[in-house]
């Protein structure tokens, strides 16, 4: 038996959306860990982790809690069959596969604040109303024994949401908060300012990949995270994850890539696209 802590790939910002082949997507984050575990010389003993941060709308982890108490499979063409077991605590799930792929599932929500920010409750089965303030949505995040993340958006950083970041990153606010990135940023913009800011202050910056709402993006769960060497507890998951992420004092190696002009102005017009669809509701 390996007696060395595993080497933990988290991908910090994953949604699950309705238009995934549920087998392939989690194919893929089991093949983009592998890839990174081989990179780190760890390929025979690693954990592969999704913290999701799920919409309003969506509530694909209470879905997959429910198809692990069901005994219900996920398969798909290639035959291979990912069955779904529940942990110890609430918001985290282990699926696992006939080929032997491994992973870890931990519920987390993505609130759209009043400033048309973005706060990303990781680690936490509590959901949380659109609308409020981002003070109270980190606030509320922190009740729920969540951690609070402000992830990167195109757009969404700059001007007077911008302004507004900036102001938070110099308060006593951000105790307790980080910042989140992702493979959505395009390398042909400039580099954040507040990421500089957050970083000076040492403020943890987590990047994940974020998959947007297309079958084309079935491919991009954990090819963007960060990678620790520490014990994880695989009754209770969750407890060690949450001390990962709030100890700056554990090394963390980021594997980031960026978006490419081609896919970044597609994706862009896309989602576009998808939010002046008229509702079918």
């Amino acid at each position: 038996m390996n007696t060395n802590p595993p080497l933990v790939i988290i991908d910090s910002h994953v949604h699950i959306h309705d238009c995934f082949d549920l087998s392939k997507f989690f194919e893929s984050a089991s093949s983009n860990c592998q890839a990174h575990a081989k990179s780190q010389q760890h390929h025979d003993h690693f954990i592969g982790v999704m913290l999701l941060t799920e919409s309003s709308w969506d509530h694909w982890f209470h879905k997959l809690a429910d198809w692990a108490d069901q005994g219900k499979t996920i398969t798909n063409d290639s035959k291979t069959i990912w069955s779904l077991y529940r942990t110890e605590e609430d918001f985290t799930l282990f699926a696992r596969s006939t080929q032997g792929m491994n992973l870890l599932i931990v519920a987390g929500r993505q609130v759209v604040t009043k400033e048309k920010l973005e706060v990303l409750g990781l680690l936490t089965s509590q959901r949380f109303q659109d609308g409020i303030s981002i003070q109270d949505a980190i606030q509320q995040v922190k009740e729920s024994g969540g951690v609070p993340v402000i992830p990167w958006g195109f757009g969404k950083w700059w001007g007077a949401r911008g302004k507004i970041l900036t102001e938070l990153l110099a308060s006593s606010v951000m105790t307790g908060v980080f910042l989140g990135d992702n493979s959505g940023r395009p390398s042909f913009l400039p580099y954040p300012s507040q990421f500089s800011m957050a970083s000076q202050q040492g403020i943890r910056i987590f990047p994940g990949s974020d998959p947007l709402p297309f079958v084309s993006e079935n491919w991009r769960p954990c090819s963007v995270g960060f990678s620790v060497k520490e014990a994880v507890n695989e009754a209770r998951p969750g407890e060690d994850l949450k001390k990962i992420l709030q100890n700056s004092e554990i090394p963390m190696s980021p594997y980031f890539h960026h978006e490419g002009l081609f896919r970044f102005i597609k994706n862009q017009v896309s989602m576009q696209l998808v939010k002046h669809q008229p509702s079918t509701a």
